[in-house]
């Protein structure tokens, strides 16, 4: 028996790449409180199904700072806006999954989160990237299109 080796679609190379130039970006300007790659609990401990979440950004401000504490969850997502055929389901989708996350810390922490997704471009369609913008805001989620120097 022998082993074939599958190229990795492009796609999924090009998430890789700009995940990890944000996350070397964050890592390089950070005071040592940023965490990439950070595995969560997304149940209570003794639940009888566990589930893990993981976040691409984590900052944790909980200790010797001036706001009174908090974390900060950013999901990294290299969504290409301007070939989504439904980008209201993959925005929703998006919001959906950092509000697991949040609620780990909302509900199970007790504390406070400041939340946001990275986006590398904005959309060249003006009303999709309203969409995307409007949702997210409505959901208390910052968007930052990275490539752009925008946030929205």
């Amino acid at each position: 028996m022998y082993s074939v080796l599958m190229a990795e679609p492009e796609i999924l190379l090009r998430g890789k790449e700009f995940h990890q130039a944000v996350q070397r970006d964050w890592e390089a300007t950070a005071d040592g409180n940023v965490e990439d790659e950070k595995t969560i609990d997304l149940v209570p401990d003794g639940a009888r199904h566990q589930r893990k979440g993981r976040l691409d950004l984590f900052v944790n401000e909980l200790e010797g700072d001036d706001l009174g504490g908090f974390v900060s969850v950013i999901e990294i997502k290299a969504t290409d806006w301007d070939r989504v055929k439904h980008p209201r389901k993959l925005v929703a989708a998006h919001r959906r999954q950092v509000w697991r996350y949040i609620g780990k810390y909302l509900d199970l922490d007790e504390v406070s989160v400041c939340a946001g997704m990275i986006y590398p471009h904005a959309p060249s369609d003006l009303e999709v990237k309203q969409l995307v913008v409007e949702h997210l805001h409505e959901h208390c989620l910052q968007v930052v299109w990275y490539y752009d120097d925008e946030v929205a």
